[in-house]
């Protein structure tokens, strides 16, 4: 009898703990979620207000004008065959274009700001602010080159290298608030001067010497990947650029791979389709997840600001950019990361298979005629897309039914 207590008592020690570790983890779950979520609140409308002026900007030139779409805007203002109004609508697109894709560049440092902000109050902003800068645009750094010292700025981290500065710089701002202690008539002091100033040579050290090196390793292994790939076979290429484009959203290692497919492009080694549809497949995808989730599972599995973004997502990719996929990859990076990366490879290698053939280098949708097979094309962006929402529709329904999620109406 004492045995049986004894082991009793073990399974009820052994389930309170293994309890309390689910609580603990379901907490640390909780309170990432809300920390990205804050940050992402602040980052969507520069997404879609940039989104939208640098779309527009597009469509001016290449749907109204019907200008070639390998002519850029300003090569087509210098051709002297557009004058009038014609000329004054040209130059207003060409304005769009710089304001719209510069307003894209803060969304990152929006994010960074106030993601650390909510973790480590109004003292981690600037911080937060200056990390997600460099993120997007890395401090050059000295380089000997033919005996002379010049400046060269390595690969940018991103928006990965933007969630772990942000994280970090807000942690060790919460830490300073509580380990300086200062008597009261210095606090203005320490909150305006002392703990920005560290703080901002933490994300210097940080940035400089450890995130943004990493990042550029990362992104050297994935280029060496692709030209390897490349010699390789159609499909593997396919399958690599796919994967390599969609993974980070317009961000380092998508463009290491834009600049080996640009050269197989250019020099007719390999066609570009599989980047052109890993560009606006997640896009596609997550924007209609947001469409489709009260049909599929009979509820909003989104909290109320997607649904407008998921909308703006569809219509981004329609314009052949893919930051509309921002949010929702920051939101739940662990899943919705590896699952737009497999719905791109998936939707790529279905259109490479089925006979689809693109080697101008733009994925938005008056670049269309301009494929080879166009329907294969068009079903491999389908089954990409389709997959991508259905899943994710899915996912986040289980979630919320095991009281792991919670959404706004």
């Amino acid at each position: 009898m004492a045995v049986t207590k004894k082991i009793i008592g073990s399974t009820s020690s052994t389930n309170s703990n293994t309890n309390e570790n689910i609580s603990t983890e379901n907490s640390m779950w909780i309170e990432f979620s809300k920390h990205i979520m804050t940050g992402i609140s602040y980052m969507i409308p520069i997404l879609i207000m940039g989104g939208l002026i640098g779309a527009i900007s597009q469509l001016i030139p290449y749907v109204f004008f019907s200008i070639d779409p390998s002519v850029s805007i300003l090569d087509a203002i210098n051709s002297g065959k557009y004058v009038g109004v014609s000329f004054a609508m040209l130059q207003l697109a060409s304005i769009m274009e710089i304001f719209g894709f510069t307003l894209f560049g803060f969304a990152i440092p929006i994010f960074t700001a106030f993601t650390a902000n909510s973790i480590g109050g109004k003292t981690a902003l600037a911080a937060g602010f200056i990390g997600g800068y460099i993120a997007t645009k890395p401090v050059a750094m000295l380089s000997l080159l033919d005996g002379k010292w010049i400046t060269k700025a390595p690969i940018a981290s991103g928006f990965l290298g933007a969630i772990l500065i942000a994280f970090i710089i807000g942690y060790f701002v919460k830490w300073l608030n509580k380990k300086i202690d200062l008597p009261h008539d210095w606090l203005a002091f320490k909150v305006t001067f002392l703990i920005p100033l560290i703080s901002a040579f933490a994300c210097l050290v940080l940035m400089v010497f450890i995130i943004t090196p990493f990042g550029g390793w990362v992104n050297t292994l994935i280029r060496d990947l692709l030209q390897a790939a490349g010699s390789a076979g159609q499909f593997v290429y396919a399958f690599v650029l796919a994967a390599t484009t969609a993974f980070d959203l317009g961000g380092p290692v998508n463009k290491a791979a834009g600049f080996v497919a640009l050269g197989f492009t250019t020099e007719k080694i390999l066609p570009i389709t599989a980047r052109c549809l890993a560009i606006v497949i997640p896009s596609f995808g997550l924007g209609l997840s947001t469409l489709i989730d009260r049909k599929l599972v009979g509820r909003s599995v989104y909290d109320k600001q997607f649904y407008q973004l998921g909308k703006t997502a569809i219509f981004l990719g329609f314009m052949g950019i893919s930051e509309g996929s921002i949010p929702f990859a920051l939101e739940r990076p662990a899943f919705c990361i590896p699952l737009y990366v497999t719905g791109a490879i998936l939707g790529a290698l279905s259109a490479v298979a089925m006979g689809a053939i693109q080697w101008f280098p733009e994925s938005a949708i008056w670049a269309w005629p301009l494929i080879t097979g166009i329907f294969p094309y068009i079903l491999g962006l389908i089954i990409g897309s389709t997959f991508i929402a259905v899943v994710n529709v899915l996912y986040r329904n289980k979630l919320i039914k095991d009281g792991k999620l919670v959404v706004s109406e």
